[in-house]
């Protein structure tokens, strides 16, 4: 069983909870000369949803109480402490209307009586244009932007039962989802300043029905406010938490190395690696093309291509951080083939780094684990199986909560080891610690380590970028 990992807050002071941690002593970076204390935000969209976004977030100024809970529970829901220079947060955003885009209401009705796929091609131009024409004025740190309403894409329809935990985990109440975002974050990689994409219901605190039915669950007003806020101020350039890191500990990189398929299907499988270290600060680096292996069907990298990626990574990373770390771990959805671990291997040794931890992370089949009583086992609860392998439970009851706060039944991670000589209780540890590094949910309860939910991220917009176009590297403009 392992502890819930701290993170680090303003000068080194340390708790669990985000929420707590930031209402108490500040974000991570806050005494720092680089933190960004005002935030100017350009707003893209409708007049009445340019509007209604503007009144909320200057309504976000000010303390917003929790929702009710029950007795004994109140940790699960904590109050916003406001957005301001007078709250923990030391930060404001800063509103001008010679940052705003309003989308005339004729272009917008046209995108109803579209179909979907010109509805949202169309829709992509004429918000991209918008966000860039206010991105180049250099004025702003954010652009917001509105999802139109008019928009009737598959993001708008009621998940399945079959996928309806899926749909929880990776639901996030602030931040679009579908074509449209995809698109638009991939039209948008080159702009001096990253999206931030909103749904009506964010802002209007009325959730979005379609046929009568709730397209999704919609988070308390603290809640999403905590959410929205917290990804602002870290796309602003801030930093609002950190992993807790002892004197002792070696600089570690983290990798996640995903694949994906371009938009049309037809191309194979490109490498990216989603680079950070224990700051949570993360770069992007494109790989080349996998092969698919004929004994599991995934995709893999030959040596010499899993050589260039990691070594591409790394200089990622010195660029970045100015040094190189002490130690790599690296993490992946599918098997480590000998080519790449050879492949890593050989990168590493290049720069003379001597510990490298290479874990295989399945997120579905692994074993469940059932607990006496009505609640789920423990976040945190770890079984070794054998000598290879080791379930970790990422998400679960949570003991600061004193319940379990998903709604369906929790699924563990199963980590594998690609060499000999991996600490799996340090591996999940780190694990679980990653897990809390999301920027876009204040809840500390992840289920994927960062590495991982910054794949999914990175290659649904990716794969609408041509390969020889450049992308913006810092993680920022993927979230």
């Amino acid at each position: 069983m392992l502890h819930e990992p701290e993170l680090e807050f303003r000068a080194g002071n340390r708790h669990v909870d985000p929420r707590y941690g930031i209402s108490v002593f500040g974000p991570a970076d806050a005494d720092s000369p680089t933190a960004p204390h005002q935030i100017p935000v350009a707003l893209v969209g409708s007049a009445k949803a340019v509007d209604g976004i503007r009144r909320w977030l200057m309504r976000c100024q000010n303390r917003i109480e929790a929702r009710d809970t029950k007795s004994g529970q109140e940790n699960l829901h904590q109050p916003f402490p406001g957005f301001s220079v007078d709250s923990e947060f030391g930060a404001e955003l800063v509103f001008d209307d010679a940052l705003v885009r309003e989308i005339p209401e004729r272009q917008l009705r046209r995108l109803a009586r579209a179909d979907v796929v010109s509805a949202t091609t169309d829709a992509v131009e004429i918000y991209a244009d918008a966000a860039r024409s206010l991105a180049e004025t250099g004025r702003c740190r954010v652009v917001i932007c509105a999802r139109p309403d008019e928009l009737n894409d598959h993001e708008d329809r009621p998940p399945s039962a079959e996928g309806a935990a899926e749909h929880e985990e990776e639901q996030e109440e602030h931040e679009a989802g579908g074509d449209f975002h995809d698109l638009l974050k991939a039209a948008a990689l080159t702009l001096s300043a990253p999206l931030q994409l909103m749904r009506k219901e964010t802002w209007t605190g009325i959730p979005a029905r379609t046929g009568g039915q709730a397209i999704r669950p919609l988070q308390d007003e603290a809640t999403r406010a905590w959410n929205l806020h917290t990804a602002l101020y870290y796309k602003a350039g801030g930093t609002p938490w950190r992993m807790q890191r002892h004197s002792s500990d070696l600089a570690t990189c983290y990798i996640g190395i995903s694949f994906y398929r371009t938009a049309n299907g037809q191309e194979l499988h490109t490498a990216v690696a989603q680079v950070f270290n224990e700051r949570g600060d993360g770069v992007v680096v494109r790989g080349g093309t996998a092969q698919i292996s004929k004994r599991d069907r995934q995709p893999h990298l030959v040596l010499p291509d899993a050589r260039s990626l990691l070594l591409d990574a790394l200089a990622e990373y010195r660029s970045t951080h100015g040094h190189q770390p002490a130690r790599i771990v690296v993490h992946k959805t599918s098997n480590f083939t000998p080519g790449e671990v050879d492949g890593f291997h050989e990168a590493a040794d290049e720069r003379d780094i001597d510990y490298v931890d290479m874990l295989w992370i399945q997120r579905r089949g692994a074993p469940h684990l059932y607990r006496s009583g009505q609640l789920p086992p423990l976040r945190g609860t770890t079984v070794q199986l054998d000598v290879r392998s080791l379930l970790l439970y990422t998400r679960g009851s949570v003991p600061y909560f004193r319940t379990y706060p998903g709604l369906y039944v929790p699924q563990p991670l199963l980590i594998r080891p690609a060499s000999q000589g991996t600490d799996l209780l340090l591996a999940s540890t780190d694990i679980l610690a990653l897990s809390k590094m999301n920027w876009n949910n204040a809840q500390l309860d992840e289920r994927d380590p960062l590495t991982l939910r910054t794949a999914y991220r990175v290659g649904s917009i990716l794969k609408h970028v041509p390969s020889e176009a450049r992308i913006a590297t810092r993680y920022a403009y993927y979230m």
